[in-house]
């Protein structure tokens, strides 16, 4: 195997350091009490419209720019809401969460990399802005590791295009062969990345070990195994 010289670590956010499902979990329960609806009714819709979206962003039909505001449009319709409401929740949501939402060994994992390399987030938003996800790895202490912050609603692409991922490397000047993504969707983390010639791993929980599945790409069980990963490389 070649021997790569990474400089730069691109991390997705949500289920790779921040658990998700937390973050639905408070949504749900903030547009419950706006809406009195139950909190399994509008948990439904969310899934369901979350899918939706991740149809549109995959096939490309939607609009990179509007990203933000289509996901909180389809769900505020999908709710027959006023958009309103939808952001209402979501700022009520992130006022809300407490550190179960950072996912295990994450800062462990950061402190170890802090340093090293440079450090950056290559995020999707939806339903909520880059603002409030800003906010959440500030309060538990995870962005003092990373050296910079990339959003969708803020480079106005998003995973799987080729431009999300390039936006880090045009601005610390890496190449995509001295740059590793890990993220936790087989198609827009994992693909996209390898797509733009990055080094590539996917944080599958299913997997049993560290494995290599391309000749950039890894499968890992946790955010953890980068480590070896990078020791590989």
């Amino acid at each position: 195997m070649v021997m790569a010289m990474i400089r730069l670590i691109s991390f997705d956010v949500w289920n790779t350091l921040l658990d998700i499902n937390v973050m639905i979990e408070n949504l749900v329960k903030a547009l419950s009490e706006l809406l009195e609806v139950s909190e399994k009714d509008i948990m439904e819709r969310i899934l369901k419209t979350r899918e939706e979206i991740k149809k549109i962003r995959k096939s490309r039909s939607g609009d990179p720019e509007k990203a933000l505001e289509e996901s909180q449009e389809l769900l505020a319709r999908v709710l027959g809401v006023d958009i309103e409401i939808v952001k209402r929740a979501t700022a009520k949501a992130t006022l809300s969460v407490d550190e179960r939402i950072v996912l295990p060994e994450v800062k462990e994992t950061l402190k170890k990399l802090h340093g090293n390399y440079i450090i950056t987030t290559t995020g999707n938003v939806m339903f909520w802005s880059s603002s409030y996800t800003r906010l959440i790895l500030e309060k538990f202490g995870l962005a003092d590791y990373i050296t910079k912050q990339f959003y969708s609603d803020e480079t106005k692409a998003y995973k799987p295009m080729k431009e999300a991922f390039l936006a880090p490397l045009k601005y610390f000047n890496v190449s995509p062969e001295e740059a590793i993504h890990i993220g936790d969707t087989k198609a827009e983390d994992f693909e996209g990345a390898l797509n733009t010639g990055m080094y590539a791993c996917w944080i599958n929980p299913e997997t049993e070990k560290v494995e290599q599945i391309h000749e950039k790409g890894f499968v890992v069980k946790n955010t953890k195994d980068l480590l070896e990963v990078l020791h590989r490389l």
